[in-house]
């Protein structure tokens, strides 16, 4: 398998939800977390295409739960 290495988000680039857990991270002494929160709000370069993608926005796609009803446009009921 080709690994390629995970580019970190700058921390003093982040927003919103990753720049409170990584800023609550430090101030708690969490540095190794601190650097997981980074890593996760960072960017990966596909090992097939190379193409580069944002770590956090993909883990959310593949983990979306399924809603009933979306692909209709109903409510679901």
């Amino acid at each position: 398998m080709d690994r390629r290495d995970l580019r970190p988000a700058d921390p003093a680039a982040l927003s919103g939800v990753g720049r409170r857990m990584h800023a609550t991270a430090v101030r708690d002494g969490q540095g190794p977390f601190a650097d997981g929160i980074a890593h996760l709000f960072g960017h990966a370069d596909c090992p097939h295409c190379a193409c580069v993608f944002d770590i956090a926005e993909e883990y959310t796609s593949a983990n979306r739960p399924v809603m009933w009803g979306c692909s209709d446009g109903g409510d679901g009921y």
